[in-house]
């Protein structure tokens, strides 16, 4: 990535202080069994978006293109940010234990969806491999380029991500659903997804939740990290790479 694309990213994400620091451990175990993953992905296997026809691609250096870059991070405490605006506060400020540990295990079920799910599709290419002159908007290891496309890890996770936000913080249930969708539509920005890989993506993350949030881990997690939410707003802080992420979306100054 060129030094100025690296910046734009860092300040969209509003993390360039945080990001050299290193992660706390990231879970490998969701919140539910394998079991109660399978049904789903059954489900889900072999969907195709009903726009697949009517995507137009996003061009490179656009503000659209950077907040994808922002949001190919997945991984919490970072991804975290990518609620700060529709929340209207800054969740990186201080460590949110509770917050991060929710992300993480439904980041791990997300995965679990994504490996059942593409065992049943069959492999499935990414665009950047089946067109070798698309520019991607993240670097790609050898491994990234050969994992199945379909369906999108990133749409999963941008859908839980959103569906959890919108239970810790139901007055603002709106504003976090459309940024978990938008976090899904980058990886289609990216050229990592097709439009089906990402609608099956948002598909499969909707119905996951509902398991998830019945779960007593999930509950346990879900308290805790309500009472994080909560304080965080109380703090008064914003993020100031909102403005970026309003113009990027082409949304309203008070759009939230």
């Amino acid at each position: 990535m060129k030094p100025a694309a690296a910046m734009a990213a860092c300040l969209l994400l509003a993390a360039c202080a945080t990001a050299g620091a290193p992660l706390p451990a990231i879970a490998t175990q969701g919140y539910l069994p394998a079991g109660e993953v399978a049904p789903v992905a059954d489900r889900i296997a072999n969907l195709r978006a009903p726009f697949e026809e009517t995507v137009q691609p996003v061009e490179p250096g656009t503000d659209r293109w950077w907040l994808a870059i922002a949001h190919a991070e997945l991984r919490p405490p970072e991804a975290a940010q990518h609620f700060d605006c529709a929340l209207g506060t800054r969740l990186a400020d201080r460590p949110r234990p509770a917050l991060t540990r929710l992300m993480a295990r439904l980041l791990a079920d997300a995965n679990a969806l994504t490996r059942e799910t593409a065992t049943k599709h069959g492999r499935s290419a990414r665009p950047i491999v089946r067109d070798p002159g698309l520019e991607p908007c993240q670097r790609v290891t050898p491994a990234m380029r050969d994992s199945p496309s379909y369906p999108a890890a990133g749409a999963i996770a941008g859908t839980l991500y959103g569906e959890a936000f919108a239970a810790l913080a139901p007055d603002r249930a709106e504003q976090v659903r459309r940024i978990g969708r938008e976090i899904g539509a980058s990886r289609l920005v990216c050229r990592m997804n097709s439009a089906s890989d990402v609608y099956a993506g948002e598909q499969g993350g909707r119905e996951l939740f509902p398991p998830i949030a019945a779960s007593n881990d999930f509950r346990a997690d879900f308290d805790a990290a309500r009472a994080e939410v909560a304080a965080a707003r109380a703090e008064g802080l914003s993020n100031p790479s909102c403005a970026a992420e309003r113009r990027a979306l082409g949304l309203r100054p008070d759009a939230g």
